[in-house]
């Protein structure tokens, strides 16, 4: 995993130009922290399971190596909350997902990621939001969330939908929906965003029961595909 998290890294420090074009670069105001570096500390905290940003903020005081990893200088405050919140936000997810499909292919042609076999299936992400009165399928001040099956019995929230490369166990391609669609419907999509992302090289697809249809598997097999 150490490994694996080191070639990412490095990865993004050759598209850090790209980072950089929301945010402003001269006029008054305070400069902007490194925004490369902020995405890394977003990278690491999913790599090694760290729970909020405040968890992560927590750590960035007291783990010496994990801010040489994220580009805070030793005499430097680490990445406050707040920062990631606004990175979300000036990054947006159309440029994120873009820049992701550009990480993804460096590191195709590095062989970080050979992307022969790949591996689908879906984790449901909590909603920050109350069900709404009106209609106790959906969210309040999320409208987007719905109520789907999670872990133990049905909350409110999303399900992202994971393609990822089974060698490295890196990310391929993911689609972000409410909890109540199944993996089928995302499936197709999803197949085909891993199969552009890895230049056309899968050939195994593994998967669980819930991806298990007629139709999908001859979508699967028409690319050559062993489901």
């Amino acid at each position: 995993m150490k490994d694996r998290l080191g070639d990412v890294l490095a990865c993004l420090d050759d598209l850090e130009a790209a980072f950089w074009k929301p945010y402003r670069h001269s006029g008054a105001g305070r400069p902007p922290k490194s925004p490369p570096g902020i995405l890394k500390a977003l990278m690491v905290k999913r790599f090694r399971n760290i729970p909020s940003d405040r968890e992560l903020y927590r750590r960035f005081w007291s783990d010496p190596e994990l801010r040489e990893l994220c580009d805070i200088e030793e005499h430097e405050k680490p990445y406050h909350p707040s920062q990631l919140t606004r990175f979300r936000q000036r990054i947006g997810p159309e440029r994120l997902e873009r820049l992701m499909g550009d990480l993804v292919g460096r590191l195709r042609d590095a062989g970080v990621v050979k992307g022969e076999i790949v591996a689908c299936d879906a984790t449901f992400i909590k909603a920050y939001s109350k069900r709404d009165p009106k209609d106790d399928c959906r969210g309040y001040s999320d409208p987007e969330a719905r109520v789907g099956r999670a872990e133990k019995g049905y909350r409110l929230g999303y399900k992202l939908h994971l393609a990822v490369d089974a060698d490295s166990e890196l990310p391929l391609a993911v689609i972000a929906a409410p909890a109540n669609e199944n993996e089928k419907k995302h499936a197709p999509k999803l197949i085909e965003k891993a199969i552009q992302a890895t230049d056309r090289k899968v050939r195994v697809l593994v998967a669980d029961s819930q991806y298990s249809s007629r139709k999908l598997r001859r979508h699967i097999s028409s690319h050559g595909i062993k489901p």
